[in-house]
């Protein structure tokens, strides 16, 4: 695994530039916070927040043009807008963060029922706003993760490793936000987040090599978001915070496998 790493020049002008303009970015924005020279919803704040956090969008349109001999800017917007898939892939991707939210509820609830009446959910006709919100908030750094990282890792050292490989790279790549005063990562704990960070990288993974739309992605993204800002997640504090995490990691473990099992009963079948 580790000899074909550095195998896609791609991917990895992808990452250095995906890591600096975020870095660079949010790490000043940390100094200035920290200092409380800006604080979160003043324009210095929001304008690097947000710079920050397009670090993905504009890496990988940077890679993409740095890269022509792999592949043309044509090939790329191709797959970003793949919209021109079966419904069932839409329902999944939106609905999918939605069950497994619930999911996460119900078992956590079933485990400690005190926990119930601290779950607060919002109403549902917030979710298309959060939606929409959340497509900028998170969602367009599907252009690298899965546009750039997984295509190409993938083709190389296959779907599943390349979703694991992915995983605690983009989790480092968020690490500026838990020294950030104002965003709800800031003195959480990393190591939950990773939990829940590979477990989306699953899933994610997964869609994209089902359908390799950046779409799609870019939806599922989105919508994981949303859920979390609709309050269908499992309360923290008490002692119940890796039941969601430990879900989705779980689920995206087992749709890989059912994945590969699919693909080795074709094989056989077409022999």
């Amino acid at each position: 695994m580790t000899e074909h790493f550095p195998a896609s020049r791609r991917a990895l002008v992808y990452l250095a530039m995906a890591f600096g303009i975020t870095w660079v970015a949010w790490g000043i924005l940390v100094v200035l916070a920290q200092r409380q020279f800006t604080s979160y919803g003043a324009w210095p704040y929001m304008t690097l927040y947000v710079l920050g956090g397009l670090g993905p969008t504009i890496a990988a349109y940077l890679a993409v043009w740095r890269t022509p001999e792999q592949a043309p800017v044509r090939e790329f917007n191709q797959r970003l807008l793949r919209w021109r898939v079966r419904p069932v892939w839409y329902l999944l991707a939106l609905g999918l963060p939605l069950a497994l939210g619930f999911i996460a509820i119900g078992v956590a609830v079933a485990l400690k029922p005190a926990l119930g009446a601290s779950v607060d959910i919002k109403s549902w006709y917030l979710f298309p706003q959060y939606l929409l919100m959340t497509i900028i908030g998170g969602g367009l750094e599907e252009f690298g993760w899965r546009g750039v990282t997984q295509e190409e890792w993938g083709r190389v050292i296959g779907p599943t490793r390349a979703a694991l490989l992915i995983g605690p790279i983009w989790a480092l790549w968020h690490l500026p936000l838990f020294f950030l005063p104002g965003v709800v990562q800031y003195h959480a704990s990393f190591e939950l987040f990773l939990v829940g960070i590979m477990g989306n990288a699953l899933l994610l993974g997964w869609l994209y090599s089902r359908t390799r739309s950046i779409l799609l992605c870019v939806l599922m993204h989105a919508a994981i978001n949303a859920v979390l800002m609709m309050g269908i997640n499992v309360p923290t504090g008490m002692g119940m915070g890796l039941v969601g995490p430990c879900l989705s990691l779980c689920v995206g473990a087992l749709l890989f496998l059912s994945m590969g099992r699919r693909s080795e009963q074709q094989e056989t079948a077409a022999r």
